[in-house]
């Protein structure tokens, strides 16, 4: 019976969503991305790509659903210790986030914090390692777990990928542009973090960009 009746609560929240909802919100916008921790160890700083939008629920409160892209070029240190060429490593995201903001005149300030799905891909000439051979930690980037300090079996090393949940949290300003406070140019600095096996990936983009 309890769960009966939230399952009628959220159905009617949902369908009164709308009727809240004053109006929707977009961005798009772009900038450098920072490895942290143990991805520094693994990955170059490169540059980040995202583009979102959702309903607003109130003044200063909007929901926002945002596609993340970030590079992750490996580090030459990782490439020379495995041995690998043509080397190249991606982070993408679909996130789920609430905004929180305050204004003042034509200038906000906000906090932007939410969850979802990451996906780390990492390409590279097909290269076969062989069962017995050594193997340094530096593979736990290709998900390739040694035993002993060596291959338990012949592994194909080419296109691999991990995906895993995470989440993230930061704060942004945004200045408006027109008279009506929209569109805004916002600058946001972000921490994201993904529980993927072996290593986690955690990356810092700071991002410009354009709301409205």
């Amino acid at each position: 019976m309890r769960a009966l009746c939230w399952s009628r609560l959220f159905c009617c929240g949902l369908l009164t969503l709308p009727a809240v909802a004053q109006g929707y919100n977009f961005n798009v916008g772009g900038g450098p991305g920072f490895p942290l921790s143990q991805t520094n160890k693994f990955a170059n700083t490169s540059y980040n790509l995202v583009v979102g939008g959702g309903p607003n629920l109130w003044d200063h409160v909007k929901l926002d659903g945002e596609f993340m892209f970030q590079g992750l070029p490996v580090t030459q240190g990782v490439i020379k210790e495995t041995g690998l060429s043509e080397v190249k490593g991606r982070l993408y995201s679909l996130t789920g986030n609430l905004i929180i903001g305050t204004s003042k005149g034509s200038k906000s300030a906000y906090v932007i914090g939410g969850g979802g799905w990451y996906r780390r891909t990492l390409e590279a000439k097909k290269t076969v390692l062989q069962a017995g051979s050594s193997c340094s930690s530096d593979w736990a980037w290709w998900n390739v777990e040694c035993v002993n300090g060596i291959f338990p079996t012949d592994i194909t090393v080419g296109s691999r990928t991990v995906s895993a949940g995470g989440f993230n949290v930061g704060l942004g300003v945004a200045f408006g542009m027109g008279e009506s406070g929209t569109p805004s140019f916002y600058t946001e600095i972000r921490y994201h973090r993904s529980f993927t096996q072996s290593v986690e990936t955690v990356v810092l983009p700071l991002t410009f960009g354009i709301r409205w």
